[in-house]
């Protein structure tokens, strides 16, 4: 039994439009990504806002954690993020609501949530984009 014509032409552009569709979400996500890293790069060594929230940041270590109620990944690092700020008494940790605070998220250049900004004496020293595990957030912290 033979396929005819139409149909397999259908089926040509059906599929054209489909491996289109994969081409241009696989850009968009890298090209997302390799903007975040650049900003991130950018983001170093630059000054903390001076807002009062960030205060206790100008002397010693401190991480900035912006988190979103209603982001998935944010849950996972919530837990990563509390134990730590038992843990390491030196180290101060300021926790910003992307949703209440939106401005200030601004003042920061944060593009995504979860972020984790470690300071160092008011200098922002390094930006983790994304969920971190307790591992990396230690050997950042150090």
């Amino acid at each position: 039994m033979e396929i005819p014509e139409p149909l397999l032409k259908v089926a040509a552009i059906f599929f054209d439009v489909i491996f289109v569709l994969i081409v241009t979400y696989v850009v968009f996500v890298v090209g997302i990504r390799l903007y975040w890293a650049f900003k991130s790069k950018r983001m170093k060594g630059q000054e903390v806002p001076d807002v009062p929230e960030f205060h206790r940041l100008k002397k010693g270590k401190g991480v900035i954690y912006v988190h979103s109620p209603n982001c998935k990944p944010c849950k996972f690092v919530d837990p990563v993020v509390k134990k730590l700020s038992k843990e390491m008494k030196g180290i101060s940790f300021v926790k910003v609501n992307a949703l209440e605070n939106p401005e200030l998220v601004r003042k920061l250049g944060v593009l995504a949530t979860p972020s984790l900004i470690v300071t160092e004496n008011g200098r922002v020293k390094e930006v983790l984009i994304g969920p971190v595990n307790e591992g990396t957030l230690r050997e950042k912290l150090k």
